[in-house]
């Protein structure tokens, strides 16, 4: 009966779209049992990857059209209030700073399209062999020497190595670090590691204030943001960063390893280096 409501939990779970779930793998069961609890597992897994992937799919095509429908509106607005401005009968009447704002929020808006159209077009990623120890050095200290928040980091094994894109895998690392800051974190802890054959993982930390239930459905979704001056672009960057490398990221269940928030990368290349 107890692991009969385990898959009932785990079914429950796939309607609510919570393919995150687990079923823990008890040792105390039989080994037919073991095997489906495994299985089901594995299946959660795939599913996820499969939903990530057609998430990415349709916000890129929507984001390509949106940015070049709204470029298309917004741009004869812009100059068309250019031309009015620098006319001599609206230059000193009361309609100019009506046009001006026409023209200011005009501009604004471009600016903002054009954020999501560089998103959309994000460079190919060019893997480089990464040691962990001095490229963490580097990339901590980018966000200590500008930001009043200390950074611990781990790797096991001391000489681990991952065949990435430094630069992408840099801004990755930098978008959670600011998140967390934003959510008043004061530590952040960054683990790197591998055991054995499994992949390569850097699980990044922080003791700012714990995502909601709500939040955590939709914060790598595109332009979702609880920030009054977010763009809702810096997770979902993450995830198609992570996911055009081989990767992946996710957000572990808060509290885990008692920090309030905790982001996962796995990579699908890496080795530990031979000194």
């Amino acid at each position: 009966m107890y692991h009969q409501d385990l898959y009932n939990t785990a079914i429950e779970a796939i309607r609510n779209g919570d393919l995150a779930f687990r079923l823990p793998e008890d040792k105390a069961v039989f080994p037919g049992e073991k095997a489906a609890i495994a299985t089901i597992n594995s299946m959660l897994e795939i599913m996820q990857e499969q939903r990530q992937n057609i998430e990415m799919a349709s916000w890129e095509k929507l984001t390509r059209i949106l940015t070049h429908e709204i470029m298309n509106s917004l741009a004869p607005i812009v100059s068309l209030s250019d031309t009015f401005m620098e006319n001599e009968s609206v230059l000193h009447s009361d309609m100019y700073e009506g046009i001006k704002t026409i023209h200011d929020t005009s501009e604004g808006l471009i600016s903002f399209v054009d954020s999501y159209r560089k998103y959309s077009s994000l460079q190919k990623p060019k893997p480089e062999t990464i040691d962990m120890a001095s490229w963490l050095n580097v990339v901590t200290g980018i966000i200590t020497s500008n930001h009043d928040v200390s950074v611990e980091t781990r790797i096991n094994p001391e000489t681990l190595q991952i065949s990435f894109d430094p630069n992408l895998l840099r801004q990755v690392l930098i978008n959670i670090m600011k998140n967390a800051i934003e959510a008043q974190a004061t530590q952040i802890q960054i683990n790197a590691y591998q055991y054995a054959d499994s992949p390569a993982r850097i699980r990044i930390s922080n003791n700012g204030s714990t995502i909601s239930d709500d939040e955590r459905q939709e914060i790598f979704v595109p332009f979702f943001t609880t920030k009054k001056s977010g763009n809702g672009i810096g997770l979902s960057l993450c995830r198609q960063i992570m996911t055009i490398s081989g990767g992946s990221i996710e957000l572990l269940p808060s509290n885990t390893n008692g920090w309030s928030t905790s982001f996962q990368l796995e990579f699908a290349s890496s080795r530990i280096a031979t000194l």
